[in-house]
């Protein structure tokens, strides 16, 4: 936990962090994992932050939801942004037994606002909307280790600091974006696009994932 400088795990999230994360319109979560294969794979780590930077790095026991973690994200009050949701989401259902929500995506997001490009990791849409260069290096490491260094809690901890400026800037782009010629805007593309995110995610928690190693469908299509 930290607000910069150095970075440290906790079991759970700290009754009064979650007092001011439960008091945020919104808060930004991503996760490790051990691999992207559902059941085989497990959260390693979720990392938290709000809009003042106040950073959490959560270590969950294998299979267990910790208490304050569970109650965070199961909040109706506040939204919870992940890039790229989908696969958070789904593990943190699978791994931890934990049903997110309310959440929004913000690759969703730049894929609807960004159509000028086809870069919408994280990496590019925070070097472009909020102008850090993100360290990706210690992305493919063992996150279960029992000894995590200060540069891999510190690249942890960079994926969800920069994420709601990212959020903030692509919600103004979709209000910018304005009237498309088939009439609706791209806020309200954008808005039936995340009201998906949780069918998509039943899909393939029930195995109906066919395609990209189970994190694609191709029930619709032809």
């Amino acid at each position: 936990m930290s607000r910069g400088g150095s970075y440290s795990l906790s079991p759970d999230v700290p009754d009064e962090l979650l007092k001011t994360y439960l008091g945020s319109d919104v808060i930004a979560v991503d996760t490790e994992l051990h691999g992207l294969r559902l059941v085989r794979d497990q959260v390693c780590l979720v990392q938290i932050s709000d809009r003042n930077r106040n950073a959490c790095l959560v270590r969950p026991t294998p299979g267990h939801a910790p208490k304050n973690l569970k109650t965070l994200l199961e909040s109706p009050k506040t939204i919870k942004l992940f890039h790229y949701a989908l696969t958070d989401v789904c593990f943190l259902r699978q791994s931890l037994g934990v049903r997110v929500w309310p959440y929004q995506c913000t690759k969703v997001m730049s894929k609807i606002a960004r159509t000028y490009t086809g870069a919408h990791g994280l990496k590019d849409v925070v070097a472009e909307l909020v102008g850090v260069e993100m360290d990706k290096h210690p992305q493919q490491t063992n996150w279960s280790q029992a000894e995590l260094s200060q540069r891999q809690l510190e690249y942890a901890a960079n994926d969800v600091l920069h994420l709601i400026p990212a959020y903030d800037t692509l919600t103004k782009m979709l209000r910018e974006r304005g009237t498309l010629p088939t009439g609706s805007t791209a806020v309200q593309l954008n808005e039936m696009a995340q009201a998906f995110l949780p069918t998509l995610v039943e899909l393939i928690l029930n195995g109906y994932g066919d395609r990209d190693d189970g994190w694609d469908t191709s029930l619709f299509a032809h």
